[in-house]
């Protein structure tokens, strides 16, 4: 095999790696691995939000962030090592326009890696 071909492999496992799906009720969610995500990819997960209903940013016990969108606050948490307060419908917490605001992301971001960094000391996020 050709270098070229063994160095496509690799990228393609780390970009499935970096992104995939979760199953909830039945629908596909996109979902990021919080040990690969970066700022940009969860930009890309508020952007996606639909602020006409309430959202939430969750994270697998095996470690997947995605954003639920109407099952939140304490529904279906069986396999939700942490979660976010539950963002409200139309109030702007999610969406392009939430995606691109920096003081409203950069501070989720980090809030997300450092709870998941230590252990996940907080199960439920609502100051950051």
């Amino acid at each position: 095999m050709a270098d070229e071909e063994i160095f496509q492999e690799f990228q393609d496992f780390l970009a499935k790696r970096r992104k995939s799906t979760i199953t909830l009720n039945g629908k596909q969610i996109k979902a990021y691995d919080i040990r690969t995500i970066t700022l940009e990819q969860f930009r890309m997960l508020i952007a996606c939000g639909n602020d006409s209903h309430n959202n939430q940013i969750r994270v697998t016990k095996s470690g997947m962030v995605y954003l639920s969108e109407d099952i939140v606050g304490s529904e279906q948490l069986d396999d939700v090592a942490l979660s976010f307060e539950t963002f409200s419908a139309h109030n702007g917490y999610v969406g392009v326009k939430a995606a691109e605001d920096n003081s409203h992301v950069i501070p989720l971001y980090y809030a997300l890696l450092g709870n998941w960094t230590s252990g996940c000391s907080h199960t439920y996020i609502d100051s950051f």
